[in-house]
């Protein structure tokens, strides 16, 4: 072979490798597109008795399971889950009426005297009574001396008011339970404004768009104190989580009506005796607004590998996310076949890592940080042994996943330092759910002050539900008591609001 032919050759043979490469990249991508699209959602592992992953796996994880039918279930193919005994349960006393069901006949057929009457219980029925909105009408006292107004010498009657609580909304008809209602259904139970106007129409009450919305908006400036505290005292926390998610706003200046805005959100860590979660909003994911947003934090937080927070003051210690690791690396383990079975390989070491933290959950922080020194440190060591001896096709999700872990590789190892650190990032995730449910509802915001108080109605819902409090009564507590302390409360007058304060905790739970 001539050195022309061979230099032929050989770009020929390079060719064909990248164009092999090539179609394994973009069957990957199909590979992706149709597990997204009908494929299961969940990133468990499958796991026998003894933790090892099945061999036995459909390499393409869309179609993993038949559809059942009713034969299957009979002859056992499927497992059934076992039913409980009670399917239904009353958990507190409840209201109870009585329904008679009369005899048709009050004569004997046979004797023709009249039948002794007695009732027999012979079932139970759990009926549904629809909320109601009802006026009520305030009156005030006057008081009127007799004395001084027959005197002549006083102009007029001696007259004396009752003074009136301050309302939660100036010259509105919207009291605070009502208002208290309406908010908790849109942000726990995800019931957009619109579809409420709706349910109050069939209990009587017009609403217009713009009313119930300014009712929300104006609600909402009456707990921004509060919420802006709750922000202070989280930060003075030495641990945190951190996230954040993408809102639509239609009316951002300066952007257009389909762009990205952003809630960021902060919480405390799982051992928090005083839970909270707040949520910041902001029309950007730059890094400038991550270094405002934690500005004023000292201590470690626990969040993925977005840029953005490279900017965070240096007296901030980043500790990564094992499960956003483990997500890439099962990503990879769905896609090239040639780099499957290496992917699941990186799974299984994360698995184990996870398997050990949950067995030292119990444990105290001095236990934990000695526990995860001794056996969390060989699980690490392993991994990025692994790491280290793995040759990904490039721009794979294999080689995007084992860039990822190398470029988060000092973060990843803050928990085998410090024993408060969480290896995962799920806590702030499972806070973050209810708010992306929500989203999918209420679809987006019109304005920004719309935006700042989904902020700040996230923040006291999620803080109300983590320290188990009933949301729509603390909201009517809050709603009832706030607007007394004036524009400018003082943090000594706000400290009797935060959830865990005993008087707000036994007038605000079930």
């Amino acid at each position: 072979m001539t050195p022309q032919e061979q230099a032929a050759f050989d770009k020929l043979k390079a060719e064909n490798e990248r164009l092999k490469f090539e179609v394994e990249r973009l069957n990957e991508q199909l590979k992706s597109v149709l597990r997204k699209l009908y494929g299961p959602s969940s990133e468990q592992s499958p796991t026998s008795a003894t933790g090892q992953t099945s061999l036995f796996n459909d390499e393409t994880g869309v179609f993993p399971q038949p559809e059942s039918t009713g034969k299957q279930i009979k002859s056992g193919n499927l497992r059934q889950t076992k039913r409980s005994s009670s399917q239904t349960k009353i958990t507190r006393p409840l209201p109870s009426e009585k329904t008679i069901v009369p005899l048709k006949e009050t004569v004997c057929d046979r004797c023709g005297e009249t039948y002794h009457i007695f009732k027999k219980q012979v079932g139970r029925k759990l009926e549904y009574r629809p909320a109601s909105v009802y006026i009520r009408k305030i009156y005030r006292e006057v008081g009127k001396c007799q004395h001084c107004s027959a005197d002549e010498t006083f102009d007029g009657d001696k007259l004396v008011n009752a003074p009136m609580p301050a309302p939660l909304i100036t010259r509105s008809l919207a009291s605070a339970s009502l208002v208290a209602a309406i908010v908790a259904d849109k942000y726990e139970l995800a019931l957009p404004l619109d579809r409420q106007r709706s349910r109050l129409a069939e209990l009587g009450l017009q609403v217009s768009e713009p009313t119930i919305c300014h009712w929300v908006i104006k609600s909402a400036e009456q707990l921004t104190k509060l919420s802006d505290y709750l922000l202070v005292k989280l930060k003075a926390r030495d641990h945190l989580h951190g996230d954040e998610t993408p809102i639509q706003v239609l009316r951002e200046p300066g952007k257009k009506a389909t762009s990205k805005s952003y809630l960021w959100e902060l919480r405390s860590i799982d051992q928090d005796p005083q839970p909270i979660i707040y949520f910041a909003y902001a029309a950007s994911r730059q890094g400038a607004v991550a270094e405002k947003v934690y500005d004023g934090f000292t201590g470690t937080l626990v969040c993925d590998g977005y840029s953005g927070y490279n900017q965070l003051a240096q007296s901030v210690t980043r500790s990564g996310c094992w499960a956003h690791v483990r997500r890439k690396f099962w990503e990879a383990a769905h896609g090239v076949a040639s780099q499957c079975s290496q992917s699941r390989r990186f799974v299984t070491i994360i698995d184990r890592l996870f398997r050990l933290e949950r067995q030292l959950s119990e444990l105290t922080a001095e236990q934990r940080l000695i526990k995860r020194q001794q056996l969390a440190a060989p699980i690490l060591a392993e991994f990025w042994h692994l790491i280290d001896q793995t040759t990904a096709i490039p721009k794979s999700k294999l080689g995007k996943a084992i860039a990822y872990a190398i470029h988060q590789r000092a973060a990843l190892a803050v928990p085998l330092t410090d024993p408060q650190v969480a290896i995962s990032n799920n806590l702030a995730e499972r806070s973050i759910k209810h708010t992306v449910i929500g989203r999918k509802n209420w679809l987006f915001s019109t304005s920004q002050a719309g935006a700042k108080a989904n902020a700040v109605f996230l923040s006291l819902f999620e803080t109300a539900k983590a320290n188990g409090l009933n949301f729509r009564q603390y909201l009517t507590y809050l709603f009832e008591k706030l607007p007394q302390l004036g524009e400018f409360p003082t943090c000594q007058q706000l400290e009797a609001y935060l959830p865990w304060h005993p008087a707000v905790q036994q007038s605000c739970t079930d």
